[in-house]
């Protein structure tokens, strides 16, 4: 970590900050090095920065001066030694699985929850490049200590999205890597205010930073994030499978963690208030929350979160009828996919980011056609609840 002596929230308020002496007059925020390309110089300073003997930039595909410092800064807040940032969340997958991989025999364990999209993901490659994947729940813990004993690498996604299921991440590491089995940790719903998972052992975190790190719905974005240094042969997957992104996108993102630290006050503190009154009504069968399903649970989340987070789903008593009946009634709330945004979203995962899931995959998922996801945001608490309230109603 860079500051280690320096909160999480201070290190959010100065990210992307000049690190240039005081006396150049600096401004306190580098320029975007929107740019293609860079000058190389002589032959010979060409052949020191392509064959990686001194620092340098050629294509901003390969390296970036913008995308760097969001890299290091990103890797800062997680705790780990280096970071790749991607165009999209998917992507930061597809790296992360590739490079976890790279070298091993066996299959890619991961479980029923994961997100929609990476479902969709795993199936396309296993489909077009034969990628064995492993789907065991985590629940029956006999066939999921077993499955990690012979994976090739593990995926997990804790809390699960949008069920809110916990799996406890160093367990799982500790029978992952005794068998050599790298264990990646999908942590964009936790986030790294809410949760850090390398304290947990885990190789490798990856984030949709369009989501809570972002936390203006305002780009597309992703990152890969290693506890030990990054290889040559990881920097190589990820410049050639071509998923990287550009300056403006960069910085828009370095932007959005400025007020991280910030905004997850305010979520967190909002999220525990919607969870909580949605408990007591009448018209809601179930919630479902991180760490409040059962004493495993509660377990896990004490363990290794420090708070529940923003993001709920919850199941109304008339089913798919009546979450449809409550989305078209919302006011305030938007309906729209995404998540960590400033503004409190909801949306029917069945519909939408698990659209591409089939029926039965969504059967063993658990997640019913009338499940509402609910993203809560920044606004007052109140002016949420009285949104909630009247959409609740069953009255035309």
């Amino acid at each position: 970590m860079k500051h280690p002596l320096r909160s999480l929230a201070t290190r959010c308020a100065h990210a992307g900050s000049s690190d240039a002496p005081a006396s150049e007059n600096p401004p306190f925020h580098q320029a975007i090095a929107q740019s293609s390309l860079f000058r190389l110089g002589t032959s010979a300073d060409a052949e020191a920065i392509f064959s990686g003997e001194r620092p340098g930039h050629a294509y901003s595909r390969f390296g970036n001066p913008t995308v760097d410092q969001l890299a290091n800064t990103l890797a800062d807040l997680e705790g780990g030694s280096g970071a790749l940032i991607t165009s999209s969340g998917n992507a930061a997958i597809l790296c992360a699985v590739t490079a976890a991989m790279a070298g091993r025999s066996g299959p890619l364990v991961t479980h029923p929850g994961i997100y929609g999209g990476s479902f969709e993901l795993l199936k396309l490659l296993s489909e077009v490049y034969q990628l064995q994947v492993q789907s065991v729940d985590p629940g029956n813990s006999e066939q999921w200590n077993q499955s990690l004993t012979s994976a090739a690498a593990v995926l997990l996604e804790t809390p699960s999205n949008p069920l809110m299921g916990l799996i406890d991440i160093a367990e799982t590491v500790t029978r992952a890597q005794a068998g050599g089995a790298s264990v990646i940790v999908d942590n964009t719903v936790a986030t790294p205010y809410n949760q850090q998972p390398f304290k947990w052992g885990a190789d490798w975190i990856i984030h949709s930073t369009s989501k809570f790190l972002n936390g203006h719905s305002d780009l597309i974005g992703g990152c890969v994030i290693k506890r030990e240094p990054l290889t040559a042969r990881d920097r190589a997957i990820h410049k050639n499978l071509g998923g990287t992104v550009n300056a403006m996108e960069a910085w828009l993102a370095h932007r959005g963690i400025r007020t991280f630290a910030l905004r997850m006050q305010q979520h967190n503190l909002n999220g525990q208030a919607v969870f909580e009154w949605l408990q007591q009504r009448p018209e809601v069968a179930t919630v479902h929350y991180p760490g409040f399903r059962d004493a495993h649970q509660i377990q896990i989340r004490d363990k290794q979160m420090t708070h529940p987070g923003a993001l709920l789903s919850f199941e109304l008593k008339g089913g798919l009828e009546a979450a449809s009946r409550f989305l078209d009634r919302l006011k305030l709330i938007v309906h729209a996919v995404s998540l960590g945004g400033m503004e409190s979203l909801a949306t029917r995962p069945a519909g939408s980011s698990h659209r591409g899931m089939t029926p039965d995959a969504r059967q063993v998922a658990g997640i019913p056609d009338g499940l509402i996801r609910l993203s809560v945001g920044t606004e007052d608490i109140s002016d949420i609840l009285e949104d909630l309230a009247q959409a609740l109603e069953t009255s035309p």
